[in-house]
């Protein structure tokens, strides 16, 4: 990890009573405490200024930039009162800090932990390590001038590269690795990042100036946000639902392939999404394609501005707006083409589960992109830190009974560990306590304890192992069609038994399986991408999955 300590944070408690809080930088997690009677001093880079965190000033007057960590979620409460006290806030930084700008920064009477500059060892991106020589991105506060930035990148020897794509606030420059120090020292600097090879060579690419938040856009400098709450076991369930669509392709296209962007992700992580029947519902990214103002407070430019806009998931954003994904409808959308639907929405849905933006170049989440056939490792390594990998199934205690294989009504009583028995099938493992089956003999109550010899050790034991299932026709992961529907089948096994198989398409449609052990089903097409997942479920509710992606002709 790329760090420079160039000046320290002071910290004086004043007695034991403190509370904690957190600014987490794509360079490190900042932890800060606050003693309970806020006694506090701050020592700043800028002319070593020591000042009590309730009236905080530049000793030049000027501007300067200071990242405040509060105590709880700064919402527009929070916002309102900094903004009355001639303070901008400029990006929201999870969980609970904001970077603000201010030439007097007064506090007095706010929940805050801390307030202080930005180090300039954490504008420097710690991938930058890694690309020693060519370009740089740059990042430029939002509130500083575009002229003055560049003459002070020039000043530090650093050559401004004219790319007719980048976003406003941002540059890209050459020079030496050995200066970026001396840049990221600028108090109008926010983030130096590498320049991928599509920014370098003057491509066409889309670029994303993060996702929206209560206090606007998530800096390039942050961690990713915290993700949707999860439920008892873990889990993370939502849905989404189509407010509107674009006109350029048929809505079958449009819903299908953004449809399978979300696939795309709960591919790899501890999430589903489902269609909703409704808008406007909790734990929902409603899809809306828009024009100009459409009720938020970020309204598109037209064809040749801003493509799409996405906001973080509770708390960073309040219901119904949380995980909205809103597209500007005045642009060309095509599937494949420059702007493509599914590139766009493999992007913003990361963004809807609470990503952040990358700093690896050829990641789906970088802030400017081509054309997406899928996730890198980063992006999956990305959205697992938040939710973890997709899990097969949720361990649970309940009966789990075994088939029997000959015999009658008589009764077996089991202590310990059963695996199988004459009479039927045991619970897989070690059963806890005392179990009870059926099989064996006619009317002859047997006890065993141990592995348990007759009938079956079905009882309270915990099956954990999941079903296998395999999709054998079609052969490939990815075909083509030009029917209505495409017939799928496939094999499915499990240690005690596999309960049904169900299937699920990208494209909202879903059914059961006809057979278990040797399934098959007839699924609906619509035109475009659509991705089929196929799941096979056991008693226990154990499940695993496989999915094939059939396109559709017109």
């Amino acid at each position: 990890m790329l760090y420079f300590k160039s000046w320290a944070i002071l910290l004086v408690f004043a007695c034991a009573g403190w509370t904690q809080g957190v600014i987490r930088l794509k360079t490190r997690s900042i932890a800060v405490a606050k003693s309970s009677t806020l006694a506090q001093s701050l020592q700043s880079p800028v002319g070593s200024l020591k000042s009590p965190v309730g009236s905080l000033q530049s000793p030049v007057g000027s501007r300067q930039h200071y990242l405040i960590l509060f105590g709880s979620y700064p919402g527009p409460d929070v916002v309102t009162e900094l903004q009355s006290r001639r303070v901008v806030v400029l990006a929201y930084v999870p969980v609970n800090a904001l970077m603000v700008s201010a030439t007097r920064l007064n506090l007095r009477g706010l929940d805050v932990l801390w307030a202080g500059p930005m180090d300039p060892a954490d504008k420097i991106s710690p991938m930058v390590s890694s690309q020693p020589s060519g370009s740089y991105l740059v990042i430029w506060q939002p509130d500083t001038d575009a002229a003055t930035d560049t003459a002070l990148a020039q000043i530090l020897g650093f050559t401004n590269i004219e790319n007719s794509h980048l976003l406003a606030g941002q540059a890209l420059v050459s020079g030496a690795y050995s200066a970026l120090p001396d840049l990221a020292a600028l108090d109008e600097l926010a983030y130096i990042l590498p320049a991928s090879a599509e920014l370098q060579d003057g491509d066409a690419i889309i670029g994303c100036a993060g996702a929206i938040t209560g206090a606007g856009a998530a800096p390039q400098y942050v961690d990713a946000d915290s993700g949707w709450t999860r439920d008892a076991n873990g889990n993370v369930a939502l849905s989404y639902y189509f407010d509107s669509v674009t006109p350029d392709v048929p809505e079958s296209a449009v819903r299908s392939e953004i449809a399978r962007a979300f696939a795309v992700w709960t591919q790899y992580a501890n999430v589903t999404i489902s269609p909703a029947a409704l808008p406007g519902l909790a734990r929902s990214i409603d899809v809306l394609f828009a024009r100009y103002a459409h009720g938020d407070a970020y309204p598109f430019n037209g064809p040749g501005g801003v493509i799409a806009h996405t906001f973080y998931p509770t708390p960073s954003n309040p219901e119904p707006v949380a995980g909205d994904m809103h597209l500007n409808a005045d642009e060309s959308w095509s599937v494949g083409g420059t702007i493509d639907i599914f590139s766009v929405a493999l992007h913003e849905a990361g963004h809807a589960l609470g990503l952040g933006h990358s700093d690896n170049p050829t990641a789906v989440m970088y802030p400017y992109y081509k054309l997406q056939t899928g996730l890198t490792a980063d992006d999956i390594a990305g959205i697992q830190a938040i939710y973890g990998p997709p899990v097969s199934g949720v361990p649970v205690s309940v009966p789990v009974s075994g088939a029997p294989a000959s015999g009658g009504a008589g009764t077996t009583s089991s202590s310990g560990a059963g695996s199988s028995g004459a009479g039927g099938t045991s619970a897989t493992g070690t059963g806890a306590g005392t179990s009870a089956g059926t099989g064996g003999n006619p009317g002859t109550p047997t006890t065993s304890t141990g592995t348990g010899a007759t009938g079956s050790g079905a009882g309270t034991g915990t099956d954990t192992i999941p079903p296998a299932v395999t999709i054998v026709s079609p052969g490939s992961s990815m075909v083509s069609a030009s029917s209505a529907n495409i017939s799928i089948s496939g094999t499915a096994s499990d240690n005690v038994g596999v309960v049904s198989v169900g299937w699920i398409t990208s494209t909202g449609g879903s059914g059961t399986a006809t057979g278990t052990t040797s399934w098959s089903a007839l699924v609906p097409l619509l035109i475009g991408n659509n991705t089929v997942t196929v799941r096979a479920y056991d008693a226990a509710g154990n499940s695993s999955w496989r999915a094939v992606t059939v396109v559709r002709n017109q």
